[in-house]
């Protein structure tokens, strides 16, 4: 299939403002009007891998997540999971932090609109509610001082059982 072809399908099923251009043998750059939070644009290469061609971010968007979540934050917990459903519903690999979608039986248009689907899923992970913030907080400080202090220290949702035997006014940790 020739490039103007791709590029027509990518704007009736996309965008009329997806534009596409060469970086290269068997490999294009696609431009969409699709950005993150910060004005920065979705990276998204359509490439030849194997006979089979892909849209791929080539990392940028584990990478751009990363400027204001730390990378480990992003593997584990709430964050972890909104990540994984954003991949797994939108068909989405994940090969060491490089986001990629095979083009199946040339839908590439099809393809290029589930795949930018997915990246502005797995960009929602920097708008987590209150609520889930909250419980991401909660969760990467208990795991900071489990892995700082002695276990046998640390007692969580604690309160005086003498001076507040109700446990009205508990702390998220005691040490």
């Amino acid at each position: 299939m020739k490039i103007e072809t791709i590029e027509q399908d990518f704007q009736e099923k996309v965008s009329r403002q997806v534009r596409v251009a060469s970086e290269g043998v068997d490999r294009f750059r696609v431009f969409t009007p699709f950005v993150f939070d910060d004005g920065d644009h979705l990276a998204i290469v359509l490439k030849k891998d194997h006979e089979e061609w892909v849209l791929s971010d080539e990392a940028h968007t584990f990478m751009h997540l990363t400027y204001d979540i730390d990378e480990r934050d992003l593997l584990a917990g709430n964050r972890q999971r909104v990540i994984s459903n954003a991949l797994s519903r939108f068909d989405i690999a994940d090969q060491e932090g490089e986001l990629s979608l095979k083009v199946p039986n040339g839908e590439y248009g099809d393809a290029l609109f589930s795949f930018v689907q997915g990246l502005l899923k797995v960009t929602d992970v920097s708008y987590l509610s209150r609520e889930t913030a909250r419980s991401t907080f909660l969760e990467d400080f208990r795991s900071v001082l489990s892995d700082t202090a002695p276990p046998e220290r640390l007692a969580f949702e604690w309160h005086d059982q003498d001076r507040d035997p109700r446990g009205d006014y508990s702390v998220d940790c005691r040490i």
